[in-house]
Protein backbone atom coordinates (compact mmCIF):
# COMPACT_ATOMS: atom_id res chain seq x y z
CA UNK A 1 0.00 0.00 0.00
CA UNK A 2 1.82 3.23 -1.08
CA UNK A 3 1.53 6.61 1.60
CA UNK A 4 -1.24 8.09 -0.65
CA UNK A 5 -3.60 4.89 0.63
CA UNK A 6 -2.03 4.71 3.44
CA UNK A 7 -3.38 8.56 4.44
CA UNK A 8 -6.64 7.91 2.64
CA UNK A 9 -6.74 5.20 5.49
CA UNK A 10 -5.87 7.43 7.96
CA UNK A 11 -8.52 9.97 7.29
CA UNK A 12 -11.53 7.50 6.98
CA UNK A 13 -10.72 6.17 10.14
CA UNK A 14 -10.62 9.41 11.52
CA UNK A 15 -13.82 10.16 10.09
CA UNK A 16 -15.17 6.38 11.01
CA UNK A 17 -14.72 7.94 14.67
CA UNK A 18 -16.90 10.76 14.46
CA UNK A 19 -20.18 9.31 14.98
CA UNK A 20 -19.46 6.24 16.59
CA UNK A 21 -18.36 8.67 19.41
CA UNK A 22 -21.55 10.90 19.17
CA UNK A 23 -23.41 7.58 19.93
CA UNK A 24 -21.58 6.62 22.97
CA UNK A 25 -20.55 10.16 24.51
CA UNK A 26 -24.48 11.23 24.97
CA UNK A 27 -25.56 7.44 26.56
CA UNK A 28 -22.52 8.47 28.97
CA UNK A 29 -23.97 11.92 30.05
CA UNK A 30 -27.25 11.32 30.02
CA UNK A 31 -27.65 10.95 33.36
CA UNK A 32 -25.54 14.46 33.89
CA UNK A 33 -27.89 17.50 34.39
CA UNK A 34 -26.49 20.70 32.62
CA UNK A 35 -27.70 24.18 33.25
CA UNK A 36 -28.64 25.42 29.79
CA UNK A 37 -25.39 27.67 28.38
CA UNK A 38 -23.79 27.32 31.88
CA UNK A 39 -20.26 26.62 32.29
CA UNK A 40 -20.70 22.19 32.58
CA UNK A 41 -23.05 22.86 28.96
CA UNK A 42 -20.13 24.88 27.56
CA UNK A 43 -17.51 22.96 28.85
CA UNK A 44 -19.31 19.47 27.32
CA UNK A 45 -19.81 20.79 24.39
CA UNK A 46 -16.15 22.22 23.52
CA UNK A 47 -15.06 19.07 24.67
CA UNK A 48 -17.48 17.14 22.31
CA UNK A 49 -16.70 19.03 19.25
CA UNK A 50 -12.88 19.33 20.15
CA UNK A 51 -12.47 15.63 21.29
CA UNK A 52 -14.40 14.27 18.57
CA UNK A 53 -13.39 16.07 15.58
CA UNK A 54 -10.32 19.24 16.27
CA UNK A 55 -8.12 16.79 18.33
CA UNK A 56 -7.95 14.00 16.09
CA UNK A 57 -7.57 16.43 13.15
CA UNK A 58 -4.71 18.19 14.57
CA UNK A 59 -2.70 14.93 15.55
CA UNK A 60 -3.33 13.62 11.54
CA UNK A 61 -1.46 16.79 11.10
CA UNK A 62 1.84 15.94 13.46
CA UNK A 63 1.93 12.77 11.69
CA UNK A 64 4.13 12.13 8.57
CA UNK A 65 1.02 10.98 6.71
CA UNK A 66 -0.65 14.57 7.25
CA UNK A 67 2.32 16.81 7.26
CA UNK A 68 2.00 18.08 3.60
CA UNK A 69 -2.27 18.23 4.03
CA UNK A 70 -2.39 21.03 5.17
CA UNK A 71 -0.91 22.89 1.92
CA UNK A 72 -3.73 22.27 0.42
CA UNK A 73 -6.24 24.46 1.78
CA UNK A 74 -4.71 25.72 4.52
CA UNK A 75 -2.06 28.06 3.24
CA UNK A 76 -4.72 30.34 1.12
CA UNK A 77 -4.82 33.56 2.16
CA UNK A 78 -8.55 34.66 2.30
CA UNK A 79 -9.38 37.99 -0.17
CA UNK A 80 -11.79 40.70 -0.07
CA UNK A 81 -14.46 38.39 -1.41
CA UNK A 82 -14.67 36.41 2.20
CA UNK A 83 -17.15 39.09 2.37
CA UNK A 84 -19.47 37.77 -0.01
CA UNK A 85 -19.83 35.05 2.88
CA UNK A 86 -21.97 36.85 4.60
CA UNK A 87 -24.87 37.86 2.25
CA UNK A 88 -24.07 34.34 0.75
CA UNK A 89 -24.66 32.70 4.61
CA UNK A 90 -28.12 34.32 4.83
CA UNK A 91 -29.56 33.76 1.64
CA UNK A 92 -27.95 29.47 1.91
CA UNK A 93 -29.74 29.67 5.87
CA UNK A 94 -33.46 30.58 4.28
CA UNK A 95 -32.98 28.10 1.27
CA UNK A 96 -31.55 25.29 3.86
CA UNK A 97 -34.57 25.61 5.77
CA UNK A 98 -37.07 26.24 3.15
CA UNK A 99 -35.75 22.58 1.86
CA UNK A 100 -36.24 20.89 5.85
CA UNK A 101 -39.53 22.93 5.67
CA UNK A 102 -40.33 20.60 2.90
CA UNK A 103 -38.76 17.76 3.90
CA UNK A 104 -40.75 17.94 7.64
CA UNK A 105 -44.02 18.40 5.57
CA UNK A 106 -43.58 14.97 3.62
CA UNK A 107 -42.13 13.20 7.53
CA UNK A 108 -45.36 14.49 9.02
CA UNK A 109 -47.89 13.80 5.82
CA UNK A 110 -45.92 10.46 6.78
CA UNK A 111 -47.28 10.02 10.12
CA UNK A 112 -43.78 10.72 11.55
CA UNK A 113 -44.22 14.01 14.12
CA UNK A 114 -41.77 16.60 14.07
CA UNK A 115 -39.50 16.70 17.36
CA UNK A 116 -38.82 19.82 18.87
CA UNK A 117 -34.85 21.25 19.19
CA UNK A 118 -33.54 19.95 22.13
CA UNK A 119 -31.47 23.25 22.06
CA UNK A 120 -32.66 25.81 24.78
CA UNK A 121 -33.49 28.82 23.57
CA UNK A 122 -30.84 31.32 25.71
CA UNK A 123 -32.12 33.59 27.75
CA UNK A 124 -30.75 37.49 28.49
CA UNK A 125 -27.06 38.45 26.54
CA UNK A 126 -24.90 35.95 28.88
CA UNK A 127 -26.75 32.90 27.32
CA UNK A 128 -26.59 34.49 24.39
CA UNK A 129 -22.99 34.78 23.96
CA UNK A 130 -22.85 31.20 25.64
CA UNK A 131 -24.61 30.18 22.38
CA UNK A 132 -22.86 32.22 19.64
CA UNK A 133 -19.58 30.40 21.11
CA UNK A 134 -20.58 26.86 21.21
CA UNK A 135 -23.46 26.65 18.93
CA UNK A 136 -21.80 28.55 16.33
CA UNK A 137 -17.96 29.47 16.85
CA UNK A 138 -16.80 26.07 17.75
CA UNK A 139 -18.56 23.78 15.46
CA UNK A 140 -17.55 26.54 12.59
CA UNK A 141 -13.56 26.12 13.75
CA UNK A 142 -13.55 22.34 14.59
CA UNK A 143 -15.82 20.26 11.94
CA UNK A 144 -14.34 22.65 8.87
CA UNK A 145 -11.13 21.83 10.70
CA UNK A 146 -11.99 18.74 9.68
CA UNK A 147 -14.04 17.72 7.34
CA UNK A 148 -12.89 20.49 4.60
CA UNK A 149 -9.34 20.86 6.16
CA UNK A 150 -8.27 16.86 6.16
CA UNK A 151 -11.55 15.00 4.46
CA UNK A 152 -12.30 17.07 1.46
CA UNK A 153 -8.39 17.16 0.11
CA UNK A 154 -8.00 13.79 0.45
CA UNK A 155 -11.13 13.13 -1.52
CA UNK A 156 -10.17 15.52 -4.04
CA UNK A 157 -7.09 13.75 -4.34
CA UNK A 158 -8.47 10.44 -5.11
CA UNK A 159 -11.76 11.55 -7.33
CA UNK A 160 -13.41 13.83 -9.41
CA UNK A 161 -14.30 17.57 -8.02
CA UNK A 162 -17.84 16.79 -8.49
CA UNK A 163 -17.77 13.41 -6.69
CA UNK A 164 -15.94 14.42 -3.99
CA UNK A 165 -17.32 17.94 -3.60
CA UNK A 166 -20.75 15.06 -3.39
CA UNK A 167 -19.36 12.61 -0.89
CA UNK A 168 -17.94 15.48 1.31
CA UNK A 169 -21.21 16.98 1.68
CA UNK A 170 -22.80 13.96 2.15
CA UNK A 171 -20.36 12.65 4.98
CA UNK A 172 -20.72 15.88 6.59
CA UNK A 173 -24.63 16.07 6.60
CA UNK A 174 -24.71 12.51 7.57
CA UNK A 175 -22.75 12.63 11.07
CA UNK A 176 -25.79 15.10 12.75
CA UNK A 177 -28.23 12.55 13.18
CA UNK A 178 -31.07 14.17 12.70
CA UNK A 179 -33.45 13.12 10.42
CA UNK A 180 -35.82 15.76 9.86
CA UNK A 181 -32.96 18.36 9.12
CA UNK A 182 -31.36 15.17 7.16
CA UNK A 183 -31.59 17.04 3.57
CA UNK A 184 -30.52 20.61 4.75
CA UNK A 185 -27.41 19.34 6.27
CA UNK A 186 -26.64 17.32 3.04
CA UNK A 187 -26.93 20.22 1.05
CA UNK A 188 -25.12 22.60 3.41
CA UNK A 189 -22.56 19.92 3.37
CA UNK A 190 -21.72 20.11 -0.58
CA UNK A 191 -22.19 24.04 -0.41
CA UNK A 192 -19.47 24.34 2.16
CA UNK A 193 -17.09 21.68 0.54
CA UNK A 194 -17.87 23.93 -3.21
CA UNK A 195 -16.45 26.93 -1.90
CA UNK A 196 -13.81 25.22 -0.28
CA UNK A 197 -12.87 24.30 -3.46
CA UNK A 198 -13.41 27.46 -5.30
CA UNK A 199 -11.40 29.06 -3.18
CA UNK A 200 -8.74 26.54 -2.20
CA UNK A 201 -9.21 27.67 1.51
CA UNK A 202 -10.71 26.64 4.99
CA UNK A 203 -11.06 30.27 6.08
CA UNK A 204 -14.40 31.08 3.65
CA UNK A 205 -16.58 27.96 4.27
CA UNK A 206 -15.35 28.77 8.31
CA UNK A 207 -16.99 32.11 8.54
CA UNK A 208 -19.98 30.67 6.28
CA UNK A 209 -20.25 27.84 9.04
CA UNK A 210 -20.37 29.90 11.65
CA UNK A 211 -22.56 32.51 10.18
CA UNK A 212 -25.22 30.02 9.53
CA UNK A 213 -25.05 28.82 13.26
CA UNK A 214 -25.10 32.54 14.60
CA UNK A 215 -28.41 33.17 12.84
CA UNK A 216 -29.91 30.09 13.60
CA UNK A 217 -29.08 30.83 17.73
CA UNK A 218 -30.11 34.76 16.90
CA UNK A 219 -33.18 33.35 15.28
CA UNK A 220 -33.80 30.97 18.93
CA UNK A 221 -33.01 34.40 20.86
CA UNK A 222 -35.66 36.25 19.72
CA UNK A 223 -38.28 34.09 18.60
CA UNK A 224 -40.26 33.66 21.94
CA UNK A 225 -40.87 37.24 21.62
CA UNK A 226 -41.87 36.84 18.04
CA UNK A 227 -44.13 34.43 19.04
CA UNK A 228 -45.59 36.01 21.48
CA UNK A 229 -46.71 39.04 19.52
CA UNK A 230 -47.91 36.67 16.63
CA UNK A 231 -50.48 34.92 19.14
CA UNK A 232 -48.08 32.43 20.97
CA UNK A 233 -48.65 29.14 21.16
CA UNK A 234 -51.60 28.81 18.09
CA UNK A 235 -49.74 30.57 15.93
CA UNK A 236 -47.19 27.94 16.59
CA UNK A 237 -49.05 25.02 16.27
CA UNK A 238 -50.56 26.24 13.10
CA UNK A 239 -47.25 26.49 11.27
CA UNK A 240 -46.33 23.25 12.31
CA UNK A 241 -49.43 21.70 10.05
CA UNK A 242 -48.13 19.88 7.17
CA UNK A 243 -49.64 22.38 4.64
CA UNK A 244 -48.16 25.00 5.97
CA UNK A 245 -44.39 23.74 6.85
CA UNK A 246 -44.87 22.63 2.72
CA UNK A 247 -45.83 26.12 1.94
CA UNK A 248 -43.61 28.36 4.10
CA UNK A 249 -40.71 26.34 2.26
CA UNK A 250 -41.38 26.91 -0.96
CA UNK A 251 -42.36 30.64 -0.30
CA UNK A 252 -38.49 30.73 1.46
CA UNK A 253 -37.16 28.31 -1.39
CA UNK A 254 -38.14 30.93 -4.46
CA UNK A 255 -36.61 33.64 -3.40
CA UNK A 256 -33.58 32.13 -1.50
CA UNK A 257 -32.46 30.07 -3.70
CA UNK A 258 -32.32 32.85 -6.49
CA UNK A 259 -30.12 34.59 -4.01
CA UNK A 260 -27.64 31.72 -3.02
CA UNK A 261 -27.06 30.90 -6.52
CA UNK A 262 -26.39 34.62 -7.27
CA UNK A 263 -23.92 34.93 -4.84
CA UNK A 264 -22.43 31.73 -5.26
CA UNK A 265 -21.69 33.14 -8.49
CA UNK A 266 -19.87 36.03 -7.81
CA UNK A 267 -17.42 33.95 -5.32
CA UNK A 268 -16.46 31.45 -8.31
CA UNK A 269 -16.10 35.03 -10.09
CA UNK A 270 -14.36 36.77 -7.53
CA UNK A 271 -11.79 33.66 -6.64
CA UNK A 272 -10.74 32.42 -9.91
CA UNK A 273 -6.70 33.25 -9.39
CA UNK A 274 -7.39 30.94 -6.36
CA UNK A 275 -8.02 28.08 -8.63
CA UNK A 276 -4.49 28.77 -10.72
CA UNK A 277 -2.44 25.71 -9.69
CA UNK A 278 -3.96 22.47 -9.92
CA UNK A 279 -4.62 20.36 -6.17
CA UNK A 280 -1.96 17.20 -6.49
CA UNK A 281 -3.69 14.22 -7.55
CA UNK A 282 -2.64 11.11 -6.10
CA UNK A 283 -0.90 8.42 -8.25
CA UNK A 284 -2.11 4.89 -8.55
CA UNK A 285 -4.93 3.04 -7.21
CA UNK A 286 -5.88 2.47 -3.43
CA UNK A 287 -7.03 -0.70 -2.08
CA UNK A 288 -10.38 -1.00 -2.10
CA UNK A 289 -10.98 -1.84 1.51
CA UNK A 290 -9.40 1.38 2.90
CA UNK A 291 -13.15 2.76 2.51
CA UNK A 292 -14.11 -0.07 4.95
CA UNK A 293 -14.07 2.54 7.94
CA UNK A 294 -16.42 4.84 5.93
CA UNK A 295 -18.92 1.32 5.81
CA UNK A 296 -18.44 1.69 9.47
CA UNK A 297 -19.47 5.27 10.10
CA UNK A 298 -22.11 4.79 7.91
CA UNK A 299 -23.42 1.65 10.12
CA UNK A 300 -23.68 4.16 12.43
CA UNK A 301 -24.74 6.99 11.40
CA UNK A 302 -27.59 4.92 9.87
CA UNK A 303 -27.98 3.81 13.55
CA UNK A 304 -28.25 7.26 14.90
CA UNK A 305 -31.52 7.89 12.03
CA UNK A 306 -32.99 4.99 13.32
CA UNK A 307 -33.43 6.28 16.70
CA UNK A 308 -34.05 9.65 15.20
CA UNK A 309 -37.02 7.97 13.12
CA UNK A 310 -38.18 5.88 16.53
CA UNK A 311 -38.08 9.20 18.31
CA UNK A 312 -40.60 11.04 15.50
CA UNK A 313 -42.76 7.66 15.26
CA UNK A 314 -43.32 7.78 18.65
CA UNK A 315 -43.80 11.74 19.22
CA UNK A 316 -46.79 10.85 16.39
CA UNK A 317 -48.64 8.06 18.19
Amino acid sequence: MNREAKKLLAVNCLYAVIPLLLMLIPLLFSGVEMEAYGPGYVLYMVGVEAGIIAVPALLYFLTPLGRSSAQDFFSQKPTSAILLMVPLAFCAYFFVNGVTACWMALLQALGLATVASNVAAPQGPAQLAAALFVIAAVPALCEEFFFRGVLLPNLLRRLRPGAAIVLGGCLFGLVHGDLSALPGHVLLGIGLCLVAYWTRSIWYVVVWHFLQNGIAVLITYFSGAMLEALGTAQSAAAAQEPAFLFLGGVLLLIPFSVGTALFLALLWITTRSHRSAPLPRAEGRAPVWVWAPVLVALLCAACLYALSGMQMAGGGL
